[in-house]
């Protein structure tokens, strides 16, 4: 048997610090995305909170911009 490794690009990833991977709020925010139709996302635990990992360019800076921010606030 011959095992394939599937290969996806990576536009960049988004360390939001003091939240897990369980926290309500991330989970909304993952629901919105999914609402906007955005692009896949892989979610993993960073070194201090979670790390969202990105398919589309767009996607980064959308999350950068509006979840960034009001993760610092």
């Amino acid at each position: 048997m011959v095992k394939r490794i599937k290969q996806e690009d990576m536009a960049g990833a988004l360390e939001l610090q003091g939240i897990s991977k369980d926290d309500l709020q991330l989970q909304q925010w993952l629901e919105e995305h999914r609402g906007r139709n955005g692009g896949k996302l892989r979610v993993g635990l960073g070194g201090r909170g979670v790390r969202i990992i990105f398919s589309r360019e767009a996607d980064l800076r959308y999350w950068q911009e509006h979840y960034g921010q009001r993760q610092a606030a």
